[in-house]
């Protein structure tokens, strides 16, 4: 008898320490990403870790003349301190790069439970389609 529970305290000990290691494996909580998970929206893993993007809008902004200009608005929780850089790539109807002012990444601080909001516009009216890249900055 005394080995039978001795060998049931093992295993209870042995299934404690499987369930705390896999405990640690989890990664953050990605519910909003899966629902914004889509080709506009290129994150990279480490960056991952630390944003969630909750929000990812677009909408055409009518211009003098008739012409209308995409434009998006996408918004940013962090879920620890951290520095962020983004960018946006346009694309025409062809699928082709349309260069604009400012290509390069910008940079931005972000604090544990702080939600940012950044809107950019398409350079030209031929944008029909975009790509959000998040890293983190580069040196």
């Amino acid at each position: 008898m005394r080995t039978q529970v001795m060998k049931f305290q093992k295993q209870i000990i042995a299934f404690s320490c499987l369930l705390a290691l896999a405990g640690c494996a989890i990664q953050p909580p990605a519910e909003t990403a899966a629902a914004i998970d889509r080709e506009q929206l290129q994150i990279d893993p480490e960056v991952n870790y630390f944003v969630a993007v909750t929000e990812l809008l677009s909408q055409r902004i009518a211009q003098p003349g008739g012409e209308t200009l995409l434009q998006i608005q996408y918004a940013i929780e962090a879920r620890s301190n951290g520095d962020l850089a983004w960018k946006v790539t346009w694309f025409d109807p062809n699928g082709m790069v349309v260069k604009g002012v400012g290509e390069g990444y910008r940079k931005v601080s972000l604090l544990t439970g702080q939600t940012r909001y950044f809107t950019a516009t398409a350079p030209h009216a031929r944008v029909t389609d975009y790509q959000l890249h998040l890293r983190e900055p580069q040196q």
